[in-house]
């Protein structure tokens, strides 16, 4: 079995190995607990959540979903990634309604009103930094510029990096993502030092 990403053969013998349970049980509950870690990273982004606290709603997900698993809950409907996503999806909005739904703030001052051309220059300058790293990943080769893109924009774990490189050799494939890392930065102080 693969340990970067979960397809459908994948889960169907992760589902099958984990409701038998077993000696292969361990390894396949942490291919479970490993298998969907961009999820946090995703959430982290859309909610504002802080990592430990969607950590922790990961793993009571993970708990749930081996339960689920052992108690045939998981029909097999839908495929376990989008089955893991609605859980752990609905108990970070859980989360948030609880925390947030009954602190009401009192003050005794008139909130600032922002200025459209702060944020309209905030904005401006967001896009002109992100053109000069668009145009700095442009100047490095393919596999570094999938790398800093997978692994810093779209945050793909390493296995599922190497394996959308064709490096499948853990060892390897941190060298070249160090290497390629080097390399932006090198590119980038240059630039900064240009102006």
């Amino acid at each position: 079995m693969k340990k970067a990403l979960l397809n459908g053969s994948d889960e169907a013998a992760l589902i099958s190995v984990i409701k038998e349970g077993g000696a292969e049980k361990n390894k396949y509950v942490k291919q479970l607990i490993s298998g969907y870690q961009g999820y946090i990273f995703k959430l982290h982004s859309e909610t504002g959540l802080s990592e430990s606290v969607l950590k922790d709603l990961y793993t009571d997900t993970v708990m749930l979903i081996i339960k689920h698993i052992e108690e045939e809950k998981f029909r097999g409907e839908s495929k376990l990634s989008t089955y893991f996503y609605r859980i752990f999806y609905f108990k970070t909005v859980d989360f948030l309604r609880l925390n947030a739904g009954s602190k009401i703030d009192y003050t005794d001052e008139l909130p600032d009103f922002s200025d459209d051309a702060q944020n309209i220059t905030g904005i401006m300058e967001a896009r002109d930094e992100m053109n000069q790293i668009i145009r700095l990943l442009d100047k490095m080769c393919h596999p570094c510029r999938q790398i800093i893109m997978d692994w810093a924009y779209y945050g793909f774990k390493a296995e599922e990096i190497g394996a959308r490189i064709g490096e499948t050799d853990p060892v390897k494939y941190s060298k070249i993502k160090y290497n390629c890392i080097d390399k932006f930065k090198k590119l980038w102080t240059k630039q900064v030092l240009a102006f």
